[in-house]
């Protein structure tokens, strides 16, 4: 397993990456995307502690601690379903909000 530092300060909420995400994989296939990010969360992921994650460039799936967040000043009231999007390049994020 890959382990990525990333330091959210230097990145910029926005809410363009879902749209982006819609626009690169097709409706279906990013809700899927979604939807896969979901079920990593409730097989593998600790509630209260871990959220979902999706990098928008690939498509690719992780969790993060939910402590790596707070660490960096950002703060979230984390809910169930609630799904990180995340662009290295664009240094941006987006939180999806009952993303099932």
């Amino acid at each position: 397993m890959k382990t990525v530092k990333i330091e959210f300060s230097k990145y910029e909420p926005v809410t363009f990456l879902w749209p982006e995400l819609i626009e690169d994989y097709g409706f279906d296939k990013a809700r899927k995307i979604v939807s896969q990010a979901i079920d990593l969360q409730k097989m593998s992921g600790t509630k209260n502690n871990t959220m979902p994650i999706i990098f928008s460039g690939t498509g690719g799936l992780a969790l993060i601690p939910l402590q790596m967040l707070e660490k960096e000043d950002f703060k979230i009231s984390y809910k169930d379903n609630q799904v990180l999007i995340f662009n290295l390049k664009s240094k941006s994020f987006q939180i999806l909000n009952d993303a099932n």
